[in-house]
């Protein structure tokens, strides 16, 4: 079954990242975020199975790297920064790492938040396919089959079959059916269908991507529907802790929670 691939490229996308630095005046601290973004695209491309869209992702994603902790370090290392960042992110585990050439120590520690509370969440469906959709809690993952399977029109199995999947084959997961053992699975970036949740395992492939702005975000086919749902979310905030051979020190937040498409960057 084809699908979109993990790019967000076609939505108008938007972040927000608070530092607990200060963010100091003139062009000089400018230039750091500046070439935090730059860095960011090197790193974007090197993981992302798209390179061009993985270029533009990680473009956006340098905002990760606050002026302050920009303006401390070169673009190896503001690279190397976004890419901890991000796998703290994403396994919710710490990663320390220093660069002997330039003496710079670096280390990104995750924060246990409590879960946000429920919010509506539009989620773009394909109408002719999706019956019925409940509560979720979101992952925005990639899985694979398997076993060959049926997917249904709505979490249960006495939902019309509206496609199938072949064993080993990938496929998104929007996210799971709050209290049942279903995945609603998307198809070129809208929710397709339900499969049962023991059919299909995670590839271990999440990543942090933009957030894309749900009121700008284009409809290309007129069979996808924005569509309202309850939502809930896993959220972890990172620490930034840098330190140079200089003896400067800055440290930052960044807040990310599970969005349908991947980890969302939000404000910490």
């Amino acid at each position: 079954m084809p699908r979109l691939p993990k790019s967000t490229c076609s939505l108008v996308l938007f972040f927000v990242v608070a530092g607990c630095a200060q963010n100091g005046g003139g062009s000089k601290t400018n230039t750091g975020t500046a070439v935090g973004a730059v860095a960011g695209a090197a790193v974007g491309a090197s993981v992302a199975k798209n390179k061009a869209a993985g270029a533009v992702l990680g473009a956006l994603l340098g905002g990760l790297i606050g002026n302050r902790i920009g303006n401390l370090l070169d673009e190896r290392d503001q690279a190397r920064l976004q890419e901890s960042t991000q796998k703290s992110i994403v396994t919710g585990t710490n990663q320390t790492w220093t660069n002997p050439e330039t003496g710079v120590q670096a280390k990104t520690v995750v924060k246990e938040t409590p879960p946000p509370p429920p919010q509506e969440r539009q989620i773009p469906v394909l109408k002719n396919k999706v019956k019925q959709l409940p509560p979720l809690e979101l992952i925005g993952e990639d899985y694979a089959a398997l076993t060959d399977i049926n997917v249904r029109g709505g979490p249960a199995a006495d939902y019309e079959i509206v496609d199938q999947l072949k064993r080993g084959a990938d496929v998104h997961v929007v996210g799971k059916v709050k209290g049942q053992n279903w995945y609603l699975i998307s198809q070129n970036g809208a929710g397709s269908g339900f499969v049962a949740s023991n059919l299909v395992k995670s590839l271990g492939t999440a990543t942090v991507v933009a957030k894309a702005d749900p009121a700008k975000a284009a409809v290309p086919d007129a069979n996808i529907v924005q569509t309202p749902v309850a939502s809930t979310t896993t959220c972890r905030v990172v620490t930034q802790q840098v330190k140079t051979k200089n003896g400067q020190t800055a440290n930052q937040d960044v807040k990310a929670c599970r969005g349908p498409n991947g980890w969302e960057i939000v404000a910490a």
